[in-house]
């Protein structure tokens, strides 16, 4: 049985430029937006149109699709290239489902170990696998049918010991492990009906520790062999400088995604005579759609498949290899509606502002019916890009800044609780560029954000507003802006952090604020001027409201984001004054949102929907930023830090989880569907991708939402939707896994190669003692020591 090598970069096996690649043969074609317009940036590529190209057969035909015209000279942009992310591929051979473990694509079926009690990969007795650190483990097990089956799993243990085997909570066989410490297969049948069509739990269970899992087949009897799965190595190949998917006779690759509105599936199919590849479409509550046969040809026969028909529908899109090997060169996710992306140059400064507690439909920039008015903030995004896909990865301010501010989720950086402080050994975006040589200072109104909780380290200027005893409404917080800037070092470049709270607890506009959403005279319970832990007494059922109470209380609200809003802009003049605006790129963002009976509550820090992880993210860069602009792809909080570093023209230090999104804000498509995930506690964990979003409540228990068709949550998909559910569980234990990696752009020995990304570190938490003082000072805003606010 050969061994398989361990990789430990996530798919990108392949590299992006090699598909472009792919693409190329004619010269593009631009398109001006319609002036006065936001428009929407894309990224573009050029469309092959020198290779014959075969139409979609349709899904009642048996014979391959006949040569169609030639594509017309256009231009083309990527939205999956499939031989670069073989990570997030299904794999089957025949009926029979492929997990292989060890590898960067089992994080899909562990959820990177969250909840599953699964460990590291490592190379084992000559094979790369997962090593299980206690004695039981939980693996996903997508079915598609429901019929007896077989479940085989290959493992080694260091001393004879009983594989026990669950289906769904329910013990279905066993199995001896070699004593030598040899691989061992292990089968147990599965009886007809204890499947589920799609999601179900595997459980292994061990006599002790350290049992390492090579892979997990399931399928019928006769069809389940003990041949290993093929490598990611084995996947993906260069056919002449080019990206391909290496397909065995009878493999099936299946990746998933949102089909984009004007989508084409196109590749060269190259093999040997009488092999030919097969694209299928697999969707939820419908019969699976045959896009095209393509007969393999020696130079490689052209496939162009619409997937128009798909368009908004999470689908699979399976590529099966029948009659040979196939190499499907180039394959790809295309649309034609492509413009080059805009030039950007590297800024001087970088200023982060953060409006604590501002839930992102509350702006007319991201909710065109929200009433709230905010003049400043319109007019800077006239030049400015919202991204309207942005999500914080927590519901409360601390662990959200740390995330911030380190480019690290929240499980990493283990700044999570009351009494948790940064750990010493997270370096801060101001500890990275001040010892670059910028100038670097803070402005924070928030006492979680402060010196008590580790949030002093890298400023050359601090100051924390509650901390020091000081006024910390926007107009005050605005002018010692103004006046750091003037006093600053001129000849340095500068990074800026402001967070402001207004929007945060106590809610007390000044009157012509509130008025301006209740003008009707109120002499209710809703009264912060005597009370500042009112909000909390709320949602804790001690003071109830009735409807006029709950319309001021959200007015009092409202009426802090107009307040604050006329100081924002007061600094965004002032940069203008001072002639900085044209070489100062500005992100506007929020720690997490608020409730108002949403879901049935008030105030934050306590669920995982979209009144509180989804944010305004709003970033001005002078020369890419020239129009409004709408950025739809997910982005959050976590891929702030690499983006200003970038724009800074500053190179990225090892180890952050983010991504930059500053190729978005020059109008690139990335070459595969972005998420981004967020978490609560140990218990809650979600991703966001497109429209949908899957919320994890624990392990068990999966939600779907359509977030265009119902921003409320209000009905859950998941049961009808096993393949939307499978698509997002596989991103979310992708990225819980942190193995995404960078592709490489020179091949070695023949192969894509690639350069791992660092793997971010999992700090150790470290904690503090909230001493009397520092318990009155976040009383005083609201916050009850040991509520997660």
């Amino acid at each position: 049985m050969s061994s398989r090598t361990r990789l430990r970069s996530l798919a990108s096996l392949a590299s992006a430029a090699g598909l472009a690649a792919s693409l190329a043969g004619c010269s593009p074609t631009r398109s001006g937006p319609t002036p006065g317009a936001p428009i929407r940036r894309e990224r573009a590529a050029t469309a092959p149109t020198t290779a014959p190209t075969q139409e979609a057969t349709p899904a009642h035909a048996d014979a391959p699709a006949r040569p169609a015209p030639s594509v017309p000279t256009t231009t083309a942009r990527v939205h999956f290239a499939l031989a670069a992310h073989v990570a997030r591929a299904e794999l089957r051979s025949g009926p029979v489902l492929l997990e292989d473990h060890g590898v960067p694509g089992g994080a899909k079926y562990t959820l990177g170990g969250w909840l599953t009690s699964t460990g590291d990969d490592r190379v084992v007795a000559g094979a790369s696998a997962m090593v299980m650190p206690g004695t039981t483990a939980k693996l996903a097990l997508p079915a598609e049918r429901t019929d007896a089956q077989v479940i085989a799993v290959r493992a080694r243990a260091g001393r004879r010991e009983r594989l026990r085997v669950f289906l769904n909570a329910r013990e279905i066989g066993s199995g001896e492990l070699a004593a030598d410490g040899a691989w061992t297969t292990v089968r147990v049948s599965v009886a007809a009906g204890a499947l589920k069509r799609g999601e179900n739990t595997l459980l292994l269970r061990a006599e002790s520790a350290g049992l390492a899992v090579d892979w997990v087949k399931l399928g019928p009897d006769a069809d389940v062999t003990d041949a290993p799965p093929p490598s990611p190595e084995q996947l993906v190949a260069l056919e002449g400088g080019e990206p391909a998917l290496v397909l065995p006779a009878g493999l099936r690759a299946g990746f998933a995604l949102e089909v984009p509105r004007g989508a084409r599936f196109r590749a060269r199919v190259k093999g040997a005579e009488g092999a030919q590849l097969e694209v299928v479409a697999q969707r939820d509550g419908a019969d699976e759609l045959v896009l095209g046969r393509t007969a393999a040809t020696a130079q490689g026969a052209a496939i162009d498949a619409d997937l128009g028909a798909l368009a908004g529908q999470i689908v699979r899109i399976e590529l099966r290899a029948q009659g040979g090997e196939t190499r499907a060169v180039g394959p790809a996710v295309v649309t034609l509606d492509g413009a080059a992306p805009a030039a950007s140059r590297p800024v001087k400064n970088a200023i982060v502002y953060l409006i604590d507690t501002l839930r992102a439909d509350k702006l007319q920039a991201v909710n065109a019916r929200s009433r709230v008015q905010t003049p400043g903030l319109a007019r800077f995004i006239e030049q400015a890009a919202v991204m309207a896909g942005a999500h914080t990865q927590e519901n409360w301010t601390k662990p959200s800044v740390t995330t911030l501010l380190s480019s690290l989720f929240p499980w990493q950086h283990q700044a999570v609780t009351t009494e948790a402080v940064v750990p010493a050994a997270v370096e801060l975006i101001p500890e990275t560029l001040s010892a670059r040589g910028f100038h670097t200072g803070a402005f924070i109104a928030n006492g979680y954000v402060s010196d008590r909780f580790g949030f002093r380290q890298g400023w050359t200027s601090y100051r924390n507003y509650v901390r020091e005893g000081r006024r910390n409404v926007a107009q005050y917080v605005a002018a010692d802006v103004l006046e750091w800037l003037d006093q600053r070092p001129q000849e340095k470049p500068f990074f800026l952090y402001v967070h402001t709270i207004d929007p945060h607890v106590p809610y007390k506009p000044p009157r012509q604020f509130l008025e301006m959403y209740d003008a009707t005279p109120y002499s209710g319970v809703v009264d912060f001027s005597s009370d500042n832990e009112l909000l909390e007494k709320i949602k804790a059922g001690r003071i109830p409201l009735d409807a006029r109470d709950k319309v001021h209380l959200e007015a009092l609200y409202d009426g802090e984001i107009s307040y604050h809003d006329v100081h924002f802009n007061a600094i965004v003049d002032g940069l203008a004054r001072r002639g900085l605006a044209d070489d100062t790129m500005v992100i506007i963002v929020a720690d997490h949102g608020e409730e108002f009976w949403d879901h049935g509550s008030v105030g934050h820090g306590h669920s995982v929907y979209e009144e509180l992880l989804h944010i305004p993210m709003i970033v001005r860069l002078p020369g890419t930023t020239q129009r409004p602009l709408r950025v739809e792809d997910a982005v959050g909080l976590v891929d702030v830090m690499p983006t200003v570093l970038e724009a800074l023209g500053q190179p990225l230090p090892d180890g952050l989880a983010g991504q930059s999104f500053l190729p978005l804000l020059r109008g690139e498509t990335p070459d595969a569907p972005r998420a981004t995930v967020s978490g609560f506690m140990e218990g809650w964990r979600t991703v966001v991708s497109g429209r949908y979003k899957l919320i994890h409540r624990t392990l068990e228990r999966q939600m779907l939402y359509d977030l265009e068709r119902d921003p409320r949550e209000q009905t859950d998909l998941a049961a009808d939707r096993p393949i939307a559910v499978r698509y997002l569980r596989g991103m979310l234990g992708l990225a819980l896994g942190a193995v995404e990696g960078t592709p490489a752009q020179t091949p070695a020995q023949g192969r894509p190669t690639t350069a791992p990304r660092a793997r971010p570190q999992v700090h150790a938490q470290e904690t503090t003692t909230i001493d009397p003082q520092t318990e009155e000072q976040l009383r005083a805003l609201g916050y009850i020591p040991g509520a997660r606010r």
